[in-house]
């Protein structure tokens, strides 16, 4: 008995003070969370009355509030770069590792529209040389055009003002009768006679830009100046002439479709209209010498692609039933 009285007394102490250390901890517990309690009302205070808090700021998680990091320039973090991190964005290139490659003919050249009547060539005039010449010769309607044509012809006359024989009205400098007729769009063929040897091309084009600064100087800024490339040929001219060959052509047609660009002109890529699949000069176009026009599908179908290749204006004299006739 009195080893289990014993037992009882010490057992009733120790749930005693197990009660004593629970109660002890639970206030200490509760006293550390008004502590907390008042630090954060504290905190909250500051934030009101000094800013937003540092949370507020950062990216709400969609993909409108994610910013790319910016690049990390060389000599930061240590010297510790990265190729993809430098890479970031556009990379310079360094001189010659790259190629400029500049629009050719097929996008400078002035593109279908709706065909004009004939009266829109009233107030234009037509320079070239022996193919000009034959719409006189042949008497294409023009609508009383002016025709400035002269066998032999090339830009170099023109720049040189050389004195050329027009089949009716006689000598005269080209130059002359163009700035005294002021026309609103002047019409340019030059270039067969000129490149028929080869080696010519770099003449050619040196005198055709000088010539297109004196057109422009003369007639002013209002007047449409129309660059035609220079035709193709039967196969059987080329022996005779080499440097109208099509390979040859086609090369320098590519510069000239530039040049009058570079000009403020407005190229007309004839070719559309004259040339057969190979790049020659369609037979049922030609004349018997394989480098002139026929009279009828020649020059028919030389005046209908001039007439539906204009810069375009709502003023133009579009024919019936044309996309922009009214």
């Amino acid at each position: 008995m009195g080893i289990s009285h014993e037992y009882n007394r010490a057992y009733r102490r120790a749930r005693q003070r197990g009660k004593y250390i629970k109660l002890k901890i639970a206030a200490s517990a509760a006293a550390i969370l008004v502590l907390s309690l008042g630090i954060t009302a504290i905190l909250e205070t500051a934030q009101r009355e000094n800013g937003p808090a540092a949370s507020e700021l950062l990216p709400s998680g969609t993909v409108d509030g994610i910013l790319a990091p910016l690049p990390m320039q060389p000599g930061e973090a240590g010297n510790q770069t990265s190729g993809r991190i430098l890479n970031f964005g556009p990379v310079r290139q360094s001189a010659g590792s790259y190629t400029v490659k500049a629009y050719g003919s097929s996008v400078i050249r002035q593109p279908t529209v709706g065909q004009v009547d004939l009266s829109y060539f009233s107030d234009a005039a037509f320079l070239g040389d022996s193919l000009t010449v034959g719409f006189t010769d042949y008497d294409i309607n023009l609508s009383g055009a002016l025709i400035c044509g002269y066998i032999g012809a090339g830009p170099d006359t023109i720049v040189n003002r050389m004195t050329v024989n027009h089949m009716t009205r006689g000598d005269e400098v080209a130059l002359d009768v163009l700035a005294a007729a002021q026309p609103k769009k002047l019409y340019i063929l030059l270039g067969t006679n000129t490149l028929t040897t080869a080696g010519a091309e770099e003449k050619f084009l040196t005198y055709y830009g000088a010539m297109l600064d004196t057109l422009r100087e003369t007639l002013g800024e209002n007047c449409i100046i129309y660059v035609q490339s220079i035709p193709p040929v039967r196969p059987e001219a080329v022996a005779e002439r080499p440097g109208l060959s099509t390979d040859n052509l086609r090369a320098v047609n590519e510069r000239l479709a530039a040049l009058a660009d570079s000009k403020g002109c407005v190229y007309l890529d004839l070719w559309e209209a004259l040339a057969d699949g190979e790049g020659n000069l369609k037979e049922v176009c030609a004349a018997p010498d394989g480098v002139h026009l026929s009279a009828g599908n020649g020059y028919g179908a030389w005046v209908n692609y001039l007439r539906s290749h204009t810069v375009y204006s709502a003023d133009n004299p579009w024919t019936a039933g044309s996309a922009y006739a009214q």
